[in-house]
């Protein structure tokens, strides 16, 4: 016989239904911050612009999951999702 498990209390999607990972903010911001000086360090270099512009961009988008998606992804949509 195998126990029951609880209901777990993780937070769904309000538009598909599916579970939402929460990740850490300060994880998001650090390393999004980190990211965009990386890029910054190598526009130096000509030979990395276009890895520098998509160091750039990837850090951007963790800067705003942080910011308005609080670090939450629904797994199904393959979005982030804005706090209350």
């Amino acid at each position: 016989m195998q126990p029951q498990l609880e209901h777990d209390h993780s937070p769904v999607c309000p538009s598909c239904g599916g579970p939402l990972i929460q990740k850490s903010r300060t994880r998001l911001l650090g390393v999004g911050l980190l990211m965009i000086l990386g890029s910054t360090l190598a526009w130096l270099v000509p030979i990395l612009h276009i890895p520098a512009i998509i160091l750039f961009l990837t850090g951007l988008y963790l800067l705003v999951w942080a910011s308005f998606g609080r670090g939450r992804w629904c797994r199904n949509c393959k979005m982030f999702l804005p706090g209350r």
